[in-house]
């Protein structure tokens, strides 16, 4: 009986929870209606310029960072200038005080892109709400947008979602989603979940308001995120997520995003002869997450069981790449270290290093290894294979789903999740022939490629053909 009223009370609490979730999200939307309903009866297109007939407009308020996110942004704006000369680009900022030029110098000296200037920049004061309100505060800041132009096409390369019951209904514009990362996971949704602690695997309950909560934004965001015309994202990860909660998986496609690791792969081409043997890389966050607690205990097993003579030669380079020292952290890793009798086999890059350096350790390094568990991308290893390193890396996520290749005839790497399964994955790579390393390495140079640039513009101007198609009558 005690037990049936517990349950009881945990669902009238979750269902309290979700209701208000609701209810806040329609009382922010009342302010917006009026608004609304001025710009629906407006149509302030970008007046025609000789054949640029088609307005496509790109919602990124955060367009003068440079991100990974940014990439993507610039790189499909570089796609649709060479391929449709008849539209006009206008890109939706909040970098209100960044002039124009700056920001398309910065583009082309950061990602090596070089646009057409023609680009109209529509600046943002709301983007405030953003910061505030994340996701939410997004609507406010697209109707804002609206009110001071409206596209035929908008891109959402931001991937917020929410923005798309504003551009669909109240702008009437072919509605395009970039998605980076889910909001709502379908793991935020469970009653239990699992959570790693000391690298054992607990099952521990959610309370019923955060429960309760996930699922009211989760309702939003798949009813928001129905309003799209194309949606893509960037992993298995993600795309399965989005199919969940948005329920359009006719609609969904994977892109996988430009990593902008062109020039690093032509390096490693004329540089082969630079690999270390047993030398390893890591470059991550210095953070629990990153878990090289498990990476250190594996290395230690693994030098102990290879041959006495090689043992000196291992080099494992831990190199932070936090914008911000965590000092605590660092001293945790310098503990494990000796603790684990690997003073002499740990070199440690504390602070963030220049790109320059980054490059040239990728280079240098043979192996590359990852502990971080349902990693949803992956960059950390997706440079490692452009780098052309035999991975080592979690069995989850990404890596499991479309990074790391284990088959015969195409293994790039290892996928592990136990100290136990780390420490042989090191051992069987110290010990492969010279011609398996070769296949291995040339295997994780074919799916670095992937994630070009030419092969996402490629699958970009593919899946949105239609909707210039149709502006074009």
């Amino acid at each position: 009986m005690a037990g049936a009223t517990k349950r009881f009370t945990y669902w009238v609490r979750e269902k309290y929870a979700f209701l208000k979730t609701i209810f806040i999200f329609l009382i922010l939307l009342c302010p917006l209606v009026l608004r609304n309903i001025i710009i629906r009866l407006t149509r302030k297109y970008v007046p025609k310029k000789g054949k640029k007939d088609i307005t496509v407009g790109f919602f990124h308020p955060n367009c003068n960072a440079c991100t990974p996110q940014e990439n993507v942004l610039w790189s499909a704006v570089k796609a649709i200038q060479a391929e449709h000369t008849n539209a006009f680009i206008v890109v939706y900022t909040g970098d209100v005080n960044v002039k124009s030029a700056e920001i398309l110098e910065r583009v082309g000296t950061k990602f090596d892109i070089k646009l057409q200037p023609n680009i109209k920049f529509v600046h943002l004061r709301q983007t405030k709400w953003i910061k505030k309100f994340a996701y939410l505060g997004s609507i406010l800041v697209a109707s804002e947008a609206l009110s001071l132009l409206k596209p035929h096409i908008i891109i959402d390369t931001m991937g917020y979602g929410f923005v798309n019951y504003i551009f669909k209904t109240v702008g009437r514009c072919k509605v395009v989603n970039y998605i980076h990362n889910p909001m709502v996971t379908v793991e935020k949704l469970k009653t239990r979940h699992v959570l790693l602690s000391n690298n054992q695997y607990m099952l521990t309950r959610r309370s019923p308001s955060s429960l309760g909560i996930s699922k009211g934004i989760a309702f939003l965001y798949g009813w928001t995120g129905g309003f799209a015309d194309i949606v893509m994202v960037n992993s298995t990860y993600t795309e399965d997520n989005v199919d969940a909660i948005w329920k359009c998986p006719e609609k969904t496609h994977i892109v996988y995003p430009p990593i902008g690791l062109e020039k690093l792969m032509a390096k490693v081409d004329l540089s082969w002869e630079k690999k270390i043997d047993y030398r390893i890389i890591n470059a991550s966050e210095f953070k629990v997450e990153s878990n090289h607690k498990l990476i250190l205990q594996a290395l230690s097993k693994a030098k102990n069981k290879i041959h006495s003579g090689i043992r000196n030669e291992i080099r494992l380079i831990l190199i932070n790449l936090s914008t911000e020292p965590n000092e605590e952290y660092l001293k945790s890793l310098k503990d494990m270290i000796k603790e684990h009798d690997l003073e002499d086999n740990v070199k440690i890059h504390p602070q963030n290093i220049h790109a320059a350096h980054l490059e040239e350790e990728l280079i240098k390094a043979s192996y590359g290894i990852y502990a971080k568990a349902d990693d949803h991308f992956g960059s950390d290893v997706i440079a490692g294979l452009a780098a052309g390193q035999i991975m080592i890396v979690h069995n989850s996520g990404a890596a499991r789903n479309e990074l790391i290749n284990v088959d015969e005839d195409s293994t790039n790497g290892y996928l592990a999740k136990t100290v136990e399964e780390y420490t042989q994955a090191l051992f069987e790579a110290f010990e492969l022939m010279s011609s398996n390393k070769r296949s291995m390495r040339k295997a994780a140079r074919r799916t670095a490629e992937k994630f070009s640039r030419l092969h996402y513009q490629k699958r970009f101007l593919n899946l949105t053909e239609e909707l210039f198609a149709k502006n074009k009558k």
